[in-house]
């Protein structure tokens, strides 16, 4: 089945920009890259020339030195077509022939007004070591990740939830109880689906988790296949090992011991930098925050990871179906995680599918001052503060304590009991060396299946 994706837009205004270039599209396996083309072509009614480099090799790139006429004139007799603007180049499964990336930018030199489109699993080692001049500035990249929950949303047939829940998304209307309820059943499936286009439409179709679960080892055994296409021997071994233990620590600082005390620990380095790269894994760096860029005063050894699926995690987690529609039960030990993976899945993606995506969070680790939230992230040019409930509303002791030192104006609570938009004005005494210090902040409340509003609308 066809799924919707927010990408198609994205395509939509690439296709439409007066200075277009060669796109690159990036992401782990199997997060729709090649179906996001195929569809777009039909859609746009291009004629889709469709090179995939594992079936199909040009000779053209073998050469020492590239002739583009040469390369040209070998995709037009591929296809008996001459190339045109109606047509559109797709370059498929490039890590099997890397010469394609330098070789982008005569396509945008010599036919600029043809559309090319790349794309490729395990494209970042690719990246990563290439031996060639990478066309800078002559091509740009669409980062893709699995299906949001708004996706999610559209593909069961609850469009109009989202559009009256989502786009029409007003501060002073709050959820009905029937869209609260609707919300939080979908959040309950989707947590267990997860993402992933081929979970998805297979749930959408059978209604029958034993199926999804099947998708999901499939693909969880695609993901170990891969070990050794970026790795040795050894390092697979690393592999191995590290991935096995992640899902008990994610959401946790990581300590390289914790996740295995067979190997050293620049080995384990190494396995969680290759998963990285693989877009198996979202790394969350801990940043300072006192301004911005957030990148900018990152610890890159002060980190914890996040899968990139939360169905794919609890399908490591042995979390069944009914366990995840009774998710509000507190007995459930990883609800508190499960509702963070759903967040940095998302939140990695806030500024847009043209940014590599990022998440960051805050750590003060002291024995006689600790603190920590869950996420940081920025919007319209501040510093905002992430606070993720999944249980009891708890106390807000962190999040108090980086407005008091940070200084920031606003800050977001998302908990999937909150049924309105709500708008606290926080005052607050806060102790600090001895003194009372009066915080004031706008703490803004809303629903988990909201956070892709957060940083658009707030």
């Amino acid at each position: 089945m066809s799924l919707f994706r927010l990408a198609s837009d994205d395509l939509k205004k690439w296709f439409a920009g007066k200075m277009r270039k060669p796109l690159v599209i990036r992401g782990a396996r199997q997060v729709g890259k090649s179906t996001l083309v195929q569809n777009f072509a039909i859609e746009s009614k291009l004629d889709l020339l469709e090179i995939n480099f594992e079936i199909k090799s040009l000779k053209s790139l073998e050469a020492r030195t590239l002739n583009p006429e040469s390369l040209f004139l070998e995709i037009e007799a591929l296809f008996d077509q001459k190339l045109s603007e109606s047509t559109l180049i797709f370059f498929d499964e490039i890590q099997k022939q890397p010469a394609i990336l330098p070789a982008l930018r005569y396509f945008r030199e010599k036919l600029p007004n043809v559309p090319i489109i790349a794309a490729g699993s395990l494209l970042e080692f690719v990246l990563k070591k290439h031996d060639f001049d990478m066309p800078v500035g002559r091509i740009e990249y669409l980062h893709l990740g699995p299906l949001t929950f708004s996706e999610f949303l559209f593909a069961r047939k609850k469009k109009l939830l989202w559009s009256q829940v989502g786009d029409s998304f007003d501060r002073n209307l709050p959820l009905t109880i029937a869209q609260h309820e609707q919300m939080n059943e979908a959040f309950r499936e989707y947590i267990f689906v997860g993402g992933m286009p081929e979970a998805v439409s297979t749930f959408i179709s059978t209604k029958d988790p034993k199926e999804v679960r099947r998708v999901h080892a499939s693909i969880v055994e695609t993901y170990r296949d891969d070990f050794p296409k970026y790795a040795n021997q050894t390092a697979t071994n690393y592999l191995g090992a590290v991935f096995e233990k992640l899902p008990q620590t994610l959401g946790r600082k990581v300590k390289y011991a914790s996740l295995s005390q067979d190997f050293q620990s620049r080995d384990i380095k190494m396995a969680i930098e290759l998963l990285c790269l693989a877009r198996v894994v979202l790394p969350c760096y801990h940043s300072n925050g006192s301004g911005l860029p957030l990148a900018a005063q990152k610890d890159p050894s002060v980190f914890k990871l996040y899968f990139l699926d939360v169905g794919l995690y609890n399908f490591l987690m042995g979390i069944t179906w009914m366990q995840a529609q009774d998710y509000h039960n507190d007995s459930i030990l990883t609800k508190g995680i499960i509702a963070e993976q759903f967040i940095a899945q998302h939140l990695a993606y806030h500024k847009g599918r043209n940014f590599a995506p990022s998440l960051f969070y805050w750590l003060r680790d002291k024995k006689s001052d600790n603190a920590e939230l869950d996420f940081v992230t920025d919007w319209e040019g501040t510093v905002v503060p992430i606070e993720v409930k999944a249980g009891q509303a708890g106390t807000l002791k962190s999040l108090i304590q980086f407005v008091y030192e940070k200084k920031v104006t606003r800050a977001v609570r998302l908990d999937l009991k909150q049924r309105d938009f709500a708008v606290e004005d926080v005052v607050y005494n806060y102790r600090n060396a001895g003194k009372i210090h009066k915080v004031k902040f706008d703490l803004f409340n809303l629903h988990l299946g909201l956070i892709e509003k957060v940083t658009n609308d707030i």
